[in-house]
């Protein structure tokens, strides 16, 4: 086993540390390009001292109550997120990882996330953790940590979800499964729940919320404001810090820059030709991939699939309340769609496209992702019969660089661009004949 790519959390750590002082340097930047940076840094940090300063570890997937993680004082580790830092860091440690997951007999088709986790846990490379919690859904995450769980001799625990969730039956079924994980960690940890501390939480949580939608109707405005080094704002923000102070503070310093760029009529792409919407973000192993489209073709990102709250995304029910307010939170959340029947997913996506006025979509057809791959066609579908917005769709693992080559992902822009600037639905979106 060869584990020298292959990169602790200590190391994480050191480099992101490095990299904040890199960005300042960097010129042309949004000022909260910095802060974005460090937002990261705290949140590696975290996780590599966690255990020297007492604290239990949770690692999880999409769609957890972190507020109930962060009321616990508990310290999250978001697997999908770990992977993306390895890419950043070191690209070369995520194939490594995958290597060393496939030898021990993890199946080939398994997500690059979870078999990224395996090959780290296997190699002694990932960093300590206690518990491992997910949610039911059609997603690996599922047999994956329970799998994991047991080869590595890490408890777990998973909520079952109501695959429809809007009958107060499955709300009452829903927050009951949060009382039901409260008690696993209670046991856990031997200790009790400040349900105080939950509300404040909460509360937290919901300004997070409340941030993320206001910087929608900022990124939405033509031209855009927002630049690709600080596209990911609102969901590493959300995902990340949920029920934190660090979150808010940063998403608050983001809407006042966007606010300021708007009045000041600074636009992220000057001229902007065209307005993108992508699904899983941009493949992980290539960052800069935003910023090229934007450069080469004039192209800005205005939204991503995953980072989008349904509706008003009012959740704050009740604040004395605070699991029943989760409990509907999660069904709201950005991602959850993915979760849901389908026609939630093509609704939400539509809507989205309406909403930042999009000329074109681009579909990441991740490699191992079992619910957005099957649901990509009629994400394509749905765009241009409603909206008349045409999709490119990327077949890509998005953590595995040797999957698909950059080369192949430009030859397939190059076309899809052309395409849009000729079409009758771009002309008439822009008034051009």
């Amino acid at each position: 086993m060869n584990t020298e790519k292959l990169v602790t959390a200590e190391q994480f750590a050191g480099a992101l540390a490095m990299a904040v002082e890199g960005i300042k340097k960097k010129p042309g930047l949004m000022k909260s390009a910095v802060p974005h940076m460090q937002l990261i840094h705290k949140y590696v940090e975290n996780i590599a001292t966690a255990r020297e300063k007492g604290k239990w570890v949770i690692a999880h997937g999409t769609q957890q109550p972190l507020e109930i993680y962060e009321a616990m004082d508990c310290v999250s580790l978001f697997i999908e997120f770990w992977g993306v830092i390895a890419d950043v860091v070191k690209i070369e440690s995520v194939p490594e990882a995958l290597s060393i997951s496939n030898s021990i007999g993890t199946a080939q088709e398994v997500c690059s996330f979870f078999k990224n986790m395996d090959g780290l846990l296997e190699a002694g490379k990932w960093p300590h953790t206690d518990f491992f919690l997910y949610a039911t859904s059609s997603c690996d995450n599922v047999k994956a940590f329970h799998t994991l769980g047991r080869r590595y001799g890490i408890p777990d625990f998973g909520l079952e979800r109501p695959y429809h969730p809007w009958s107060p039956q499955a709300m009452d079924f829903w927050k009951n499964e949060h009382k039901r994980l409260i008690a696993f960690l209670e046991e856990h940890t031997g200790k009790k729940m400040d349900y105080d501390r939950l509300k404040e939480t909460t509360r937290l949580s919901y300004r997070l919320t409340e941030l993320t939608l206001d910087i929608d109707k900022l990124v939405a405005h033509v031209p855009t404001p927002m630049s690709p080094e600080c596209f990911a704002a609102t969901l590493l923000a959300v995902r990340l810090f949920a029920g934190n102070q660090t979150g808010v503070d940063y998403l608050e310093g983001v809407k006042a820059e966007l606010q300021e760029r708007v009045d000041s009529g600074i636009a992220a792409a000057d001229p902007e030709r065209f307005r993108i919407m992508w699904s899983a973000f941009t493949p992980f192993w290539d960052t800069s991939l935003q910023a090229f489209v934007q450069q080469k073709y004039g192209a800005v990102s205005v939204c991503e699939v995953l980072s989008g709250w349904r509706g008003d995304a009012k959740w704050l029910i009740d604040p004395d309340d605070p699991l029943a307010c989760l409990a509907y939170r999660s069904q709201l959340a950005p991602g959850n769609c993915q979760f849901a029947p389908s026609v939630d997913w093509a609704d939400q996506i539509v809507n989205q496209a309406r909403k930042f006025k999009a000329d074109g979509a681009i579909f990441n057809n991740n490699w191992g992702c079992k619910q957005a791959a099957a649901l990509g066609p009629l994400v394509r579908d749905e765009l241009l019969k409603h909206t008349g917005v045409p999709t490119v769709t990327l077949n890509v693992d998005v953590l595995d660089h040797t999957f698909t080559s950059r080369a192949e992902i430009v030859s397939q822009l190059d076309s899809f661009f052309e395409m849009i600037e000729t079409s009758k639905a771009y002309k008439a979106r822009r008034n051009l004949k």
